[in-house]
């Protein structure tokens, strides 16, 4: 017999909320509306509903939240700092990780060594946080 420890209702949320994060601050600088739609049908990063799925456990819902935490420090800090081979095996692992959690995250990190300054500035995107809550 095997004991499995549930995951907490803190990490579920907490899992949610990088998801998130990554939809609409991460991936509107590095992709257009029409391709985060696109990972949005394919299912990137879906957590799953079924709550006997691996990701539902302490210990994988642990590792999930630490991989996603990763990249997104990556894909913070990738625009200010020269790209190097550590950032680019520390992504891979990480990603590498999220597939054995069972989230579908099929990026390598060349998806987002492309992002120029203008990009950066300028992000106009239906899923990136707005700048300000005002409407006109």
């Amino acid at each position: 017999m095997k004991v499995v420890m549930a995951s907490t209702e803190e990490q579920v949320n907490k899992l949610n909320e990088l998801i998130h994060y990554i939809y609409h601050s991460a991936f509107p600088r590095y992709f257009t509306d029409h391709e985060i739609a696109q990972y949005i049908e394919w299912k990137v990063l879906h957590f799953p509903e079924e709550k006997e799925h691996p990701l539902y456990t302490l210990e994988v819902a642990f590792r999930a939240i630490t991989s996603l935490e990763v990249i997104i420090s990556i894909l913070d800090i990738l625009p200010y700092e020269e790209s190097t081979s550590k950032h680019h095996d520390l992504f891979k692992k990480n990603v590498d990780i999220l597939t054995q959690s069972g989230l579908f995250f099929p990026f390598t990190y060349q998806n987002f060594s492309n992002l120029t300054e203008t990009n950066l500035n300028d992000v106009c995107s239906v899923y990136a946080k707005p700048a300000n809550q005002f409407l006109i």
